[in-house]
């Protein structure tokens, strides 16, 4: 511990004289959250359509699951690196205020698809303009944040995804069945579906986040005392990033691919499991939404909140890996509680694990963003935050839901075994993040060491 607080204390910069106040800092964590909540309230509202936009667009469980999950991850994940550049020595403020606009018209643009190949190109719009925020966010609260704070504001922070899918859900269930029961005619356009409606009243007020977006600040505009602009404003040639990339490629193939398979199970639940609702207990999509939105609204940030607070004070008290052991026990737990929750006799017993599985779900919101921080320089934060969420979201968001509805459509062929699908794939997928994660113990600490030194080395060159 004391090698790496003397390194940390020569990577801290000189003050400047024109540098963010703190009020600004959370007035900048307090804005990317509610953006990240809109972020995640367009990415998760397909999930209580699927019936209304199957029986309008005549698609199957397979094709849902490449629109919800697989489509939105290749996209996201492919434009994830280049924006990452931009993210790592641009203006970061803009940056995230152009994705969040174009999320938002795309959203709402969604509403327009009468074919489902228009659904299809909005929903790569959505991903463009998302594949955004969470780079620039965790870059822009890394350099805000001194290191001990660091770890609560990007746990705060993760809360709005954690919220985002629970406000979600419950926003969109109470439009889609306010909409079934009070259809709406817009000239030029006619009598639009219920489906059509919610999407562009779920995406429109994103819109408004783009205001608060002029208060935020960016460091690297400022010069300190001695008028040296911040080091991350100096972009890293991609060679230097992709070197140590691969000199660390343990470390971080692990953390990748462990948080992908992981995402797997929860992407893929997410996606599926308000629709076992309505087939194995004959719930409607908004009474489900009601339930699982009012569950996660509460019981998603209590996850990203006691899990990011337990990983910053393992951590802050020298226990080694404190964050990879929070995403270990996660995986254990996560496994354990699909189960129960998948095989209940009725809802009433469903329930509670369904509590229980809305707070693991959301733990390594946080977390996930912590342990790229910790292993990562500062001027390379953004790329490898891109490449984080590029993997797990192709790995998560876009092979979960997929293979979810491919079982239930080829390998058993009846729509209410859904419920064995996500078992399945929650069980596989947690279990190999197990085994992934458990790969880096003896590396993350080395590669957390690196990236001090990296930083120390080129501030000295400065």
């Amino acid at each position: 511990m004391s090698s790496s607080s003397g390194i940390q204390a020569t990577t801290t910069a000189p003050a400047s004289v024109n540098s963010p106040t703190s009020g600004q800092a959370y007035y900048t964590v307090s804005v990317l959250l509610i953006a990240y909540i809109f972020s995640i309230m367009d990415r998760q509202i397909l999930t209580l359509l699927v019936g209304p936009i199957q029986q309008s667009l005549h698609v199957n469980d397979s094709w849902m699951g490449a629109l919800h999950g697989f489509t939105f991850a290749a996209f996201y994940s492919l434009v994830g690196l280049p924006i990452a550049r931009l993210i790592d020595s641009g203006n970061r403020r803009l940056v995230i205020t152009v994705g969040i606009g174009l999320w938002c018209l795309a959203t709402a643009a969604s509403g327009l698809a009468t074919e489902f190949w228009h659904l299809l190109v909005a929903r790569i719009v959505v991903a463009v303009g998302e594949a955004v925020l969470l780079p620039g966010a965790v870059s822009l609260i890394s350099d805000l944040f001194p290191a001990e704070k660091r770890g609560r504001a990007l746990g705060v922070f993760g809360t709005g995804a954690s919220f985002g899918v629970g406000a979600g859900l419950l926003a969109t269930g109470l439009v889609l069945g306010y909409f079934t029961a009070h259809p709406l005619t817009l000239p030029g356009l006619g009598l639009l579906q219920p489906w059509q409606t919610t999407l562009m009243s779920i995406g429109l007020p994103g819109l408004l986040v783009l205001l608060l977006m002029t208060g935020v600040p960016e460091p690297r505009t400022r010069k300190n005392a001695q008028g040296v602009k911040p080091m991350a404003q100096a972009t890293v040639p991609l060679h230097e990033v992709m070197t140590y990339l691969r000199e660390n490629r343990r470390t971080f193939g692990a953390i990748f691919v462990g948080a992908g398979c992981f995402y797997a199970a929860v992407y893929g639940s997410g996606t599926w499991v308000p629709t076992y609702l309505v087939r194995e207990f004959g719930w409607t999509y908004a009474k489900v939404g009601a339930l699982m939105g009012a569950i996660m609204c509460v019981c998603g940030p209590l996850g990203v909140i006691i899990a990011s607070w337990l990983g910053e004070y393992w951590r802050n008290r020298g226990v080694t890996n404190g964050n990879l052991r929070i995403a270990l026990i996660v995986c254990l737990l996560v496994a354990v509680v699909s189960v129960p929750l998948l095989t209940a006799s009725s809802l009433e017993r469903a329930i509670p694990f369904l509590v229980l599985i809305a707070i693991l779900w959301t733990s390594l919101f946080g977390v996930g963003a912590a342990l790229i921080v910790e292993v990562s320089p500062a001027p390379m934060r953004g790329q490898f935050m891109a490449m984080y969420t590029g993997v797990l979201n192709l790995l998560g968001n876009g092979f979960g839901p997929v293979i979810m509805g491919m079982l239930t459509d080829y390998a058993f062929k009846d729509p209410q075994a859904i419920k064995y699908s996500i078992l399945y794939v929650s069980l596989t997928g947690c279990g190999l993040a197990i085994l992934i994660f458990c790969s880096a113990w003896s590396s993350f600490q080395r590669t957390a060491q690196k990236a001090l030194q990296w930083e120390a080395k080129r501030l000295l060159q400065r």
